[in-house]
């Protein structure tokens, strides 16, 4: 994936005496194409004409580099928000104003909001809790929005305002990894676009679904599997689950094969009985990955009647299957540039394939009249595949929803709208779109 360097909101100093700012950008750049683990403070000091020795006069370490970058990314991000949404005191007008400035300052620090996805798991001690810290606060602000207009009676109060929440930043902070130079359109006109999505409903205006929410009263976390169960499965299958766990938790590039033999329970040169080098392990965790959620999303398809559930069964079935496979799915998006030119060519046309049908379930829905028209299918799938691929950045399984619970919300958020608006159409009769049938 290539996301443009982040943008400076400084002067750039000259060569020869480098800012903090300069520093940065470059050390985001670096370790975005390399990976944070790959990448060495001496090629980070090349790489801006300066000795090794120079660079620690403005930064301690590497990790300082990568903390700096997180905080600074997350900080800008609370100051020009809090700026922005100050100049009205309008529910609905403070939300757009909010969904404009979030974009906006997220793409002008790409790259650093970026390494978050994929870096955040590096950082450790006091950078980690204060970059948590800041999260949170941040995400704080945004659901204090989200408050407000439910008590003005703006935003709907059926869903907590914990998963409008979410459901918001999820739309919005997908956009890094996708956003180029040369879209189309500007930040503040996406941001128009995914509010009319995430406000209004992804249904059209005379079709929107009447879904009833499901239960989403905490349901018990699902019990561990017994290790008799796990030593009787394939040795394969083991490997791979074992090493998207390791890969998920401290990356590809700082994981041995000695460690993912040993966490098998097997030798390090039995271990090549099976795969031939590392690689081969991450090749086939980002493909079975891709592969099985497009499987699980094409069975949902044949069970669906119509244009709305099609779209609501096919959101349940990704998040399910998303959520079953976390570890694989994490270590795919963190990891999959770790793959060699021909390999990552080929998982990434996987993603695109199974990207492509997401878009044609939508494109179906338009021409049918029962998706909006009024936001091109690119956009409605750009927002409906970031609402439900950052679900993998918070969901915990000992959380209070289960992949099913958070499947079945994130449909009717989709489909039904965040906004209060009634619905004007349904489903047929016994049939809520992403539910089971009574």
């Amino acid at each position: 994936m290539s996301v443009k360097a982040a943008s400076s909101l400084h002067t750039r100093a000259q060569p020869d005496s480098p800012t903090q700012e300069r520093v940065l950008d470059r050390a985001a750049e670096l370790f975005w194409t390399k990976g944070y683990a790959a990448t060495t403070t001496r090629q980070i000091a090349a790489s801006l004409g300066i000795r090794q020795a120079s660079l620690y006069h403005h930064f301690a370490s590497k990790d300082d580099l990568l903390g700096k970058l997180c905080v600074s990314s997350v900080e800008e991000l609370i100051r020009c928000v809090s700026s922005a949404i100050r100049e009205s005191d309008c529910p609905e007008a403070r939300l757009r104003i909010l969904m404009s400035a979030h974009l906006d300052t997220l793409l002008k620090y790409q790259t650093r909001h970026a390494l978050m996805l994929t870096e955040l798991r590096a950082l450790k001690g006091v950078w980690r809790e204060r970059v948590l810290g800041l999260r949170k606060q941040y995400a704080k602000l945004v659901c204090g929005v989200i408050e407000d207009g439910q008590r003005a009676g703006f935003l709907r109060t059926d869903v907590p305002s914990k998963y409008l929440t979410l459901a918001l930043l999820n739309i919005l902070n997908r956009a890094v990894l996708w956003f180029r130079d040369d879209e189309a359109l500007a930040p503040g006109q996406l941001a128009a676009l995914f509010a009319r999505v995430y406000i209004e409903g992804a249904a059209s205006s005379g079709a929107r679904a009447v879904m009833p929410l499901p239960n989403l009263r905490p349901q018990p976390a699902p019990r561990r599997r017994k290790a008799v169960r796990v030593l009787h499965e394939p040795v394969m299958t083991r490997l791979l689950d074992t090493a998207a766990v390791l890969f998920a938790r401290q990356s590809y590039a700082l994981t041995s094969t000695r460690e993912i033999a040993a966490q098998v329970g097997i030798q390090k040169a039995s271990l090549y009985y099976h795969i031939e080098t590392k690689e081969d392990l991450l090749y086939e965790i980002c493909k079975s990955a891709i592969q099985q959620i497009r499987a699980d999303s094409e069975a949902a398809l044949e069970r669906a009647s119509n244009p709305l559930e099609r779209t609501a069964m096919l959101i349940r079935a990704h998040i399910e299957s998303l959520l079953l496979a976390h570890d694989r799915h994490l270590a795919a998006l963190a990891d999959m540039s770790s793959l060699s030119d021909r390999r990552r060519a080929e998982v990434a046309a996987l993603r695109d394939g199974y990207e492509a049908l997401v878009r044609s379930v939508l494109e179906q829905g338009q021409t049918s009249g029962a998706l909006r028209r009024d936001v091109p299918v690119k956009y409605l799938c750009l927002a409906l595949l970031g609402l439900l691929n950052r679900v993998l950045v918070w969901f915990r399984p000992a959380g209070p929803l289960s992949p099913g619970q958070i499947g079945a919300l994130f449909a009717n958020i989709y489909v039904t709208g965040a906004a209060s608006v009634g619905p004007t159409a349904s489903l047929p009769p016994g049939r809520s779109p992403g539910l089971p049938p009574p």
